[in-house]
């Protein structure tokens, strides 16, 4: 039985964000099917690695094509432009 409260104690999984994800994991990351994310990795959009026989991606080169993609976005909007969905003005980045 316990007699106190857990209070703010948080699980490992919600402390510590994974060094490397699987292919699933990164695909469900970034609301992907694994067939999209492997033609990624085969164009070399996404690096993946491996260790041993898996193969495994860091969360920093998810991070990052993510960030490229986005920024690719903003440069190829032309300004005056209106944001699909928003209805407003696209302005410089």
């Amino acid at each position: 039985m316990r007699s106190m409260q857990m209070g703010n104690i948080r699980s490992p999984k919600e402390v510590y964000q994974p060094l490397v994800v699987n292919r699933p994991e990164a695909a469900e990351v970034l609301r992907i099917s694994i067939r999209q994310l492997d033609s990624l990795i085969r164009r070399g959009e996404i690096r993946a690695t491996r260790i041993d026989a898996r193969v495994v991606l860091a969360w920093a080169e998810l991070l990052r094509f993510v960030e490229k993609k986005s920024s690719v976005e903003r440069n190829r909007q032309p300004q005056g432009t209106l944001n699909a969905g928003t209805g407003v003005e696209a302005g410089p980045a």
